[in-house]
């Protein structure tokens, strides 16, 4: 979760990539929690036009 992210993310200085159950919604939160990238499959692949979601996921995670 979001807690135990913050906390490797306090302990360590190496990149973390973040994966599993990350969704545009979430996807700034874990950015936020201390991800330095995200794996993002279901989401993406799950969605009726791939490359919209796809873009959509990136301009939300670049307006954090």
């Amino acid at each position: 979760g979001l807690e135990r992210l913050c906390q490797v993310r306090k302990a360590i200085s190496l990149p973390i990539v973040a994966i599993g159950g990350i969704d545009i919604e979430n996807a700034p939160a874990v950015i936020d929690a201390g991800a330095t990238a995200i794996a993002v499959i279901s989401a993406v692949v799950g969605a009726a036009e791939v490359q919209d979601e796809a873009r959509k996921l990136a301009e939300r995670i670049e307006k954090n």
